[in-house]
Parts: C-alpha cells; sequence; structure tokens
C-alpha cells in the first residue's frame, strides 16, 4: 500500500488526447477574435475604457485567464491564435530550422520581461494604438518562431504566454482517471513531473516579483521613496527609469531570498541534494502565490472593467453602435460605496491569499518530499522556504492595506 505522501503528491493520470479539430477550431476563432481586437485597437476609441483592445489583453487575456488556469485547466493549446491557422497551411509541424537546446527557455524569460515592462512600466498599456502595434509585433514573432522552428518545441520553451499557463495549469486540483473528472491535491500535478529547468525556475521568479512589485510600486511610500509627492502624481512618464529598476531589484531580492532559503534548508537537511534539483521541484510553489496575489490584487479592477467591457461590447469602435443592447450601460462604483461593499472585496482579496498560500506551503512540503524523502529531513529543508512564504503572506496583505495612487 503506497504510503500517505506517495497518495497526496503523487502525479494523477495523463488528461485523455484532446480532439484536434475542436483545438484547430477555437484558435482559428482566437484568430479572428485577436484581429478583430488589433482592428479596434488601431481604428477605435482613444480611452482605454471605451475599447475593447486594452480591456481585452489586461482583463480577459491576463487577469482572469491566469487563476483559471490554475484551477481548471491550460486555455492556451485552444486559444494560442497561430496553431490551428498553421496547421492548415501545414507550417510549424516539419520546421527547417531547429531551436537550440542551449537557449533554454531564455527567449520565454525575454519575453516575459518585455510584457511585463510594457504592463507596468511603459507609457503603452493603456494607449489602445501603441499597445495594438506591441501586440502585433509579439504575434508576430511568436508566429513565426512557430513556423521556422516548430509550433511544439516553440510554444514549450520560447512563447511565454504558453510556459505560463502550461506551469500554472499543473496546480489544478482536477483530473482525469480512466475517463472520469476527479480531485487531487492542488499542486500534485507540478510534483509528479520531473524538476524545472533553471529557465523556468528564473521564469517563475520574474513573474512573481512583477506581481509583487506592481503592488509596491502604486503605494505611497514607494513613490515618496523615489522623489513623488503620491498627492500630485505627474504621471509613468515621471516614474519609468526608478520603477525599472525597482522591478530589476525585486527580482533579484526575490532570486536571492529563494535561493537562500533552499540553500539553508539543504544545510538543515545535512543532505546533499544537488541546488538545481530542489530549486527546479521548489519553483512550482511560488505560483499559487503569484495566482491568489493577481487576484486579490485585481479584485476591484476586475469589479469595473467586466462593467466597461460589457458597454464597450456593442460600440467596439466608437461609432454609436449598439450591437448588443449594452451601449447605454452605465459601470457602477455603488459596490466600493458602501461598508458591506469594501468588506466583501477585502474578505474575497484575504480569503484568495491565504488560499493560495496554503496551495504554495503544501506544495513546497512535497518538493521536499520528492527530494529528501520522508521525515525530519524533509520537514528542516522546507522550513526556511516555509518561512520566506509566511512574510510572502505578511507582505501581500499589507500591500492591499496601505494607501496608494
Amino acid at each position: 500500500m503506497a504510503c500517505l505522501p506517495d497518495r497526496l503528491f503523487g502525479p494523477p493520470p495523463p488528461a485523455d488526447a484532446r480532439s484536434r479539430r475542436t483545438a484547430d477550431a477555437v484558435s482559428l476563432l482566437s484568430c479572428a477574435v485577436t484581429a478583430a481586437l488589433l482592428f479596434a485597437g488601431l481604428a477605435g476609441p482613444d480611452d482605454p475604457l471605451a475599447n475593447p483592445l486594452p480591456l481585452s489583453v489586461w482583463l480577459l487575456g491576463w487577469i482572469l485567464m491566469t487563476p483559471a488556469a490554475a484551477v481548471f485547466c491550460d486555455p492556451w493549446p485552444w486559444l494560442n491564435p497561430w496553431s490551428g491557422l498553421l496547421r492548415i497551411l501545414r507550417l510549424g509541424h516539419a520546421p527547417p530550422f531547429r531551436l537550440p537546446g542551449t537557449l533554454g527557455h531564455s527567449i520565454a524569460v525575454l519575453q516575459l520581461g518585455y510584457l511585463v515592462w510594457i504592463d507596468l512600466i511603459s507609457l503603452h498599456a493603456t494607449d489602445p494604438e501603441r499597445l495594438a502595434r506591441h501586440l502585433a509585433g509579439y504575434l508576430l514573432v511568436n508566429g513565426a518562431g512557430m513556423a521556422l522552428f516548430g509550433t511544439g518545441d516553440w510554444m514549450r520553451r520560447a512563447e511565454p504566454l504558453s510556459v505560463l499557463f502550461r506551469l500554472l495549469s499543473a496546480l489544478s486540483p482536477f483530473c482525469l482517471r480512466r475517463g472520469q473528472l476527479r480531485l487531487c491535491l492542488p499542486g500534485a500535478r507540478a510534483l509528479g513531473r520531473p524538476p524545472l529547468r533553471p529557465g523556468e525556475v528564473a521564469f517563475i521568479l520574474l513573474l512573481l516579483a512583477a506581481g509583487t512589485f506592481d503592488g509596491v510600486a502604486s503605494t505611497f511610500r514607494w513613490l515618496a521613496a523615489i522623489g513623488i509627492n503620491p498627492l500630485e502624481f505627474p504621471g509613468r512618464s515621471a516614474v519609468m527609469l526608478p520603477n525599472t529598476l525597482g522591478l530589476a531589484a525585486a527580482v533579484l531580492i526575490l532570486a536571492g531570498a529563494f535561493l537562500g532559503a533552499l540553500a539553508l534548508g539543504r544545510r538543515l537537511a545535512g543532505q546533499a541534494v544537488p541546488m538545481a534539483a530542489f530549486a527546479g521541484r521548489a519553483a512550482s510553489s511560488l505560483l499559487p502565490i503569484y495566482a491568489a496575489y493577481l487576484l486579490s490584487h485585481f479584485a476591484a479592477r476586475i469589479v469595473m472593467d467586466l462593467q466597461y467591457l460589457w458597454k464597450t461590447a456593442s460600440d467596439p469602435l466608437g461609432r454609436g453602435w449598439d450591437l448588443f443592447g449594452t451601449a447605454s450601460y452605465f459601470p457602477s462604483q455603488s459596490l466600493f460605496n458602501t461598508a458591506a461593499g469594501v468588506h466583501l472585496i477585502w474578505s474575497a482579496q484575504v480569503a484568495a491569499i491565504t488560499a493560495g498560500h496554503a496551495v504554495a506551503v503544501l506544495t513546497a512540503h512535497g518538493a521536499a518530499l520528492r527530494c529528501f524523502g520522508t521525515g525530519r529531513r524533509a520537514m528542516r529543508a522546507g522550513l526556511p522556504l516555509a518561512v520566506l512564504m509566511v512574510l510572502y503572506t505578511w507582505l501581500g496583505l499589507a500591500l492591499l492595506s496601505v494607501p496608494r495612487i
């Protein structure tokens, strides 16, 4: 009979093969919707709350899809706008070139850094026309990469959204067992996979550091530290350089804290487990923290932007249309104007962070079990990382409670 840790952290059976035709049809639909959004970004209103492109890219494509992938499954094999079109054109399955193995996941890390910089620091995140140009460039680079180096290999190692949602989907508590949907321990699939590569670890560290810095950069304390009066905020152009340096510092600090916790854990365990293997196992435990913080940090924005997207869908080009009868809808902030509404939002934020960190601690313990075996060694090895996660929980709750612009 399998021991308790093996039953808890053992990998679930692999999912059934998805229908290729269905995946291609959804991908082609995604391609058409993406083209329409790009056109709306270039030809539609300049107001980011009246143009569907910024709302769709950041709200649907990033904020909501991240926790959805962590809870349910990886949506990107269906929603990738290139995979269906390339299959029809018979490109990407017998590519003329091979992506060098020495590159690892470095292309995905660089592209993630580019997306994070556009979102958090640049002046283009909410400018529909400029965002459309960035998105078009991003799509062209990755479409060409899939055609030249192979759809599978490029999506697995170079395209950041593919990497992101694949990593997050391993946290899902749902799995298929003998054709039936079953529950498993969140994170079990991640622990059942081989240890992550160094590039994937760097990808996760950049992801979590960017999410944390996004919360820090809008606080009064950060603005005061870089010499900006938060009550007279001059705009993003005045803080681009200090925020770029702050983001880089956040990545280095988190990487140092994470690797330092692992090194101390190895020492406490008294067992010579390779650092790369331990980091490759433990890095997945940071993903629940990221997904939970993203959901809680943007809770208020989700409430408002969904309403603006509902209104904008009827008149995406600002031509006075009313395609779905929602053009006259007026987004309401009434939820934030009552004590009960604010309490509801705050409770949901705290619940999300608490649940995410609970899953993170369980996943970290599972990683220690995989590397150091059962008993005291695994507990000692995981203790510094657990302390780091408790501190991260405190930081996440603190960032939600402090004044911000």
